[in-house]
């Protein structure tokens, strides 16, 4: 399948575009979308014959496709949003890993996630697109904290060790910053993969593509699952949920993972069961100068909305006690962390 970078959005991101035929978002072969394990399957017959087709539209063709080739999502949106749709979910629809984009689940600074059907065997299935502003991608404030010890990766997710490239990324140059574009959305994409073969409480991931995640939905096709902040728990199934969290975040360690910015805000609950979500700024305990600053903060953070229901905890104690059963080496606290550490808002 014929690779085609989409055109990065200017300033104003998702309102400059310009004559919108120049987009061909809706028959363009948008771009490889990366299955676990690999590439993404052969393509069959009749989408090669797309591919071709729209080759040749892109060339100055006259050729049309067929209406039931053509991705038409029912979502109803801006002309500018669904553009964005159209541009980077296509990939997904072209490969047959989405049938439909039905909804917006979640707008945000920095991604908005959208609930799309997906064929399967014995029916339809919803998955989540979690679609990054690309204008985040060019900005990338406040993340060298995170950047700490982490390889830069390629669109493929693997290590770039070309030293012009590292030091483009270091210059922040346009070349380097789409090269932290990639690194810091594949690093998103392998820790999911990492956690999640590994039993833990996260959303199984389906495939990336620029700007893009595919993962498991969580809720049903009118009630997303809502943010643990967000729902009211027995006391007892508070307990519950709580102990299994901590269990989550001990194992994560284990794995050299730390979500990074862990809370109740990034918790889904539906139906008795959670999946811890968002984890772009995930940091390696093992090479992150800050690992145990910043997991001191996940666990105190948790430990904070869980004193609503009367669950007390010592967030300083438990950090540690998990440090040290990771074998890991306790640097000293910064000079005046208790102080510093905000308290969560719900």
């Amino acid at each position: 399948m014929t690779k085609l970078n989409p055109r990065f959005f200017a300033d104003e991101e998702l309102d400059t575009y310009q004559d919108p035929r120049d987009r061909r978002a809706h028959a363009a072969p948008r771009l490889k979308s990366h299955l676990r394990g690999g590439q993404g399957p052969a393509l069959s017959s009749k989408k090669q014959a797309l591919v071709a087709v729209n080759e040749s539209i892109q060339r100055g063709g006259s050729a049309l496709l067929a209406p039931e080739d053509v991705f038409h999502p029912t979502f109803q949106s801006s002309f500018h949003e669904r553009e964005w749709i159209l541009n980077y979910l296509g990939a997904f629809y072209d490969l047959g890993l989405i049938s439909d984009v039905i909804s917006r689940v979640k707008g945000g600074k920095e991604a908005n996630v959208y609930c799309c059907t997906s064929q399967a065997a014995d029916g339809e299935d919803l998955v989540a697109a979690k679609l990054y502003r690309p204008r985040m991608f060019r900005n990338l404030r406040n993340d060298a904290r995170y950047r700490v010890g982490r390889a830069v990766l390629d669109e493929y997710g693997k290590e770039v060790h070309d030293p012009k490239e590292l030091i483009a990324v270091k210059n922040g140059t346009k070349y380097g910053k789409n090269l932290s574009h990639f690194s810091w959305l594949m690093h998103e994409y392998q820790t999911l993969e990492i956690l999640f073969k590994a039993g833990l409480d996260v959303p199984r991931p389906l495939a990336v593509g620029e700007n893009t995640i595919l993962m498991e939905y969580v809720g049903d096709a009118g009630t997303p699952a809502p943010a643990l902040n967000e729902v009211t728990l027995p006391p007892r199934e508070a307990r519950r949920v709580f102990d299994r969290l901590m269990g989550n975040v001990e194992r994560m360690l284990a794995l050299r993972r730390i979500h990074g910015d862990l809370s109740a805000y990034n918790v889904l609950y539906w139906e008795g069961e959670f999946r811890i979500i968002d984890f772009p700024q995930a940091v390696d305990p093992f090479t992150n100068r800050d690992g145990y600053d910043i997991f001191r903060r996940d666990v105190t953070r948790l430990c904070q909305h869980f004193t609503r229901y009367g669950i007390r905890s010592d967030p300083q104690q438990l950090a540690f006690a998990m440090w040290q059963r990771a074998s890991l080496l306790i640097p000293a606290a910064p000079e005046g962390w208790e102080d510093d550490q905000a308290v969560e808002k719900d």
